[in-house]
């Protein structure tokens, strides 16, 4: 009785706090990436005089996924880059290698490269033989809201069964190359993921629901990917883009 006691005023806190949705602060997670990857917004490496430049093939690409530190948003989040999302990335590129687009891919460990700045990202890519350099990072937010069922929660079973609680997620993923022989910077590319559960409020995982929308960003951007380095590499062979 003591603990049902206790878990009552734990459940009206909780359905107080997340009965409507908030939406999502898209402003603020740009924001937050475009802190985080200032580095591509120095001199360093310098702006192409197009807004594409094209590549010569097959490259070697290097990709780096960035981990730094920024001013804490409670509406935004920042999760680690597992080795499985790394290599989820690097498999929606393969197939630039039967393009003969890609020659190798290689991704930079983070001892290689303690500090984001352009010169020890350049050292690292040259002691790995790197063309072109792909700068990938990413933020998340987790909308979390009550739908009518959460009315059966103060009944305590309410709360293992109901299927009140409502999670929203997005991520959004941004990559910019920087082409280190000619050392110019090309265009960049950004992707969303989002994604939804609905369940029991002692069941669902905010971080389940994220990890979802990452993936799905990262699905989505490796495609954009793709076809922006196969459109650089058309522009370098002259070749027309496909009818669509």
């Amino acid at each position: 009785m003591t603990s049902i006691r206790w878990l009552l005023p734990v459940l009206c806190l909780t359905l107080s706090a997340c009965s409507t949705s908030k939406g999502f602060d898209r402003a603020g997670m740009h924001e937050s990436l475009h802190q985080r990857l200032h580095i591509a917004d120095e001199r360093e490496p310098r702006d192409s005089p197009t807004s594409t430049a094209p590549l010569s093939e097959p490259i070697r690409l290097g990709i780096y996924f960035v981990r730094t530190e920024f001013p804490t948003r409670q509406s935004v989040r920042s999760g680690e880059w597992l080795s499985a999302e790394k290599d989820r990335l690097v498999q929606r590129l393969t197939q630039l290698r039967s393009d003969q687009i890609l020659g190798e891919v290689v991704l930079l460990a983070e001892p290689t490269v303690r500090t984001l700045t352009p010169q020890e990202l350049r050292q690292a890519s040259v002691r790995y033989g790197i063309d072109v350099l792909l700068l990938v990072d990413g933020v998340g937010a987790v909308d979390r809201h009550n739908n009518a069922y959460s009315f059966f929660y103060p009944t305590i079973i309410g709360a293992w069964l109901a299927p009140g609680t409502v999670i929203d997620a997005l991520f959004i993923l941004n990559g910019i190359l920087w082409d280190l022989r000619t050392d110019t910077r090309l265009d960049g590319q950004t992707a969303e993921g989002q994604a939804q559960r609905t369940g029991a409020v002692v069941l669902v995982e905010d971080a389940d629901v994220l990890t979802e929308a990452k993936h799905r960003a990262i699905d989505a951007f490796g495609a954009r990917l793709v076809e922006h380095l196969r459109s650089l590499t058309r522009e370098r062979s002259g070749a027309p883009s496909p009818l669509r």
